[in-house]
């Protein structure tokens, strides 16, 4: 075993749980919400948890990708190079749109008005199609031989 494999074990584990991160939250969101309180009031907890997950795992795939370009030579093939474009800019949509659109549906379920809350959350829905776009291009990157 070279020093690779377990690199890239590590980097295949992360995309893996990046994947599966913040995946059902969207939806989890917007179905809590529609049951109102109390329900409502777990959601911080149990979708923060989520986006935190989302955005820790994501950085961890970015760093074992880089590890693992800088073993093999530091000279990515073209389509790790769409890959790393794409994990890029599925971790500037988490941190610039994502995220912020979060902390706001959080203050508004504070604050006590879920009609904002769900209104907030529509956000959300809207950002997890490109996300997940994204996701699937940097997969497809990282695995086409290209």
């Amino acid at each position: 075993m070279n020093a690779l494999t377990p690199v890239l074990f590590l980097h295949v584990g992360a995309a893996a749980t990046w994947l599966g991160a913040a995946l059902w939250a969207p939806g989890d969101i917007r179905r809590t919400l529609a049951l109102g309180l109390p329900h409502a009031e777990a959601l911080p907890a149990r979708a923060g948890a989520a986006f935190s997950l989302d955005l820790w795992s994501g950085l961890a795939t970015l760093l074992t990708g880089l590890v693992a370009v800088a073993l093999r030579g530091g000279v990515p093939r073209p389509g790790i190079v769409v890959g790393l474009g794409a994990v890029l800019l599925r971790l500037g949509l988490l941190t610039l749109g994502t995220l912020p659109a979060w902390r706001q549906v959080v203050g508004a379920i504070r604050e006590g008005d879920l009609p904002a809350a769900r209104t907030k959350a529509r956000r959300l829905s809207a950002l997890a199609g490109p996300a997940h776009l994204l996701w699937a291009v940097a997969l497809a990157g990282m695995t086409f031989n290209v």
